[in-house]
């Protein structure tokens, strides 16, 4: 299924466009922002440096621990495209994307009738809503609308994971306390990051995209939940779980997708 653009899409390829290359990347340092153990059990150091204009990521890679004295490393350097909530100013370029140019953006990626009639509609309030899910084998699912439980289970290599959420666009798969059982769960959607309620033992969050803004919440095995039209219509969307023995909080608002983070 080909999403639709969103108007942060737009501001997005106008804010790489512009800055081109060369990238405004920081000093390179022969300093290792992670590192990885290859197949043969040797370290891979690696230093990961974004442009301060677009975004953009430079990935340095080179085999450790460095050489002790005079010598030389082999180091290889690739980019990687940003997420879109790690690119700068993308909030005040969104803001000047105009119609036409939103128009004529999703014309040239294959929809030049626009956003489909059927899509949830821009709906700026905070709704709450309260659910007593069976859950089976430990997890609950939210998806699009229509989509297909296969699409999540089981979960796909190519699914994001913030331990407590898989996801990849369009469903999401959470795990909550209880195997088997009755869970009240709490769903918050939100105009804007409503921030973590700190009284639940765990929270993680994660970014998922959905296709039109409709979706569901769905048992495994049970019953399927339609929500209200998600706040932001159809685009990325930050899931925030909360998990608790006494039941669970989910928060979802519209925000440019970015890396999964646990927040403390």
């Amino acid at each position: 299924m080909r999403p639709v653009p969103t108007r942060e899409d737009v501001a997005m390829e106008h804010i790489l466009r512009a800055c081109g290359s060369p990238h405004d990347f920081p000093d390179f340092a022969l300093e290792a922002t992670e590192t990885q153990t290859d197949a043969s059990g040797r370290t891979i150091c690696i230093r990961r440096d974004a442009c301060r204009t677009c975004g953009t990521v430079s990935i340095s890679q080179w085999q450790g621990p460095l050489p002790e004295g005079p010598g030389q490393i082999a180091v290889v350097s690739r980019y990687e495209r940003p997420e879109p909530g790690d690119v700068p100013g993308l909030a005040e370029r969104t803001r000047q994307v105009t119609d036409a140019q939103f128009i004529e953006f999703l014309a040239s990626n294959g929809f030049p009738d626009g956003i489909p009639e059927d899509f949830a509609p821009y709906r700026p309030a905070t709704t709450r809503l309260d659910f007593l899910l069976r859950v089976r084998a430990g997890q609950f699912m939210l998806l699009d609308r229509g989509r297909s439980l296969g699409d999540i289970l089981p979960v796909p290599p190519s699914a994001e994971s913030a331990n407590l959420i898989d996801a990849v666009p369009g469903a999401a798969l959470f795990w909550p306390p209880i195997h088997d059982g009755e869970l009240p769960l709490t769903v918050v959607l939100c105009p804007a990051d409503p921030g973590p309620d700190r009284s639940y033992a765990r929270i993680a969050e994660l970014s998922c995209r959905f296709h039109s803004g409709h979706v569901v919440l769905r048992e495994l095995a049970g019953q399927e939940r339609e929500l209200p039209p998600l706040p932001a219509g159809h685009g990325d969307y930050r899931l925030r779980f909360h998990t608790a023995d006494s039941g669970c909080l989910l928060q979802l608002w519209g925000q440019p997708r970015t890396k999964p983070r646990y927040p403390a």
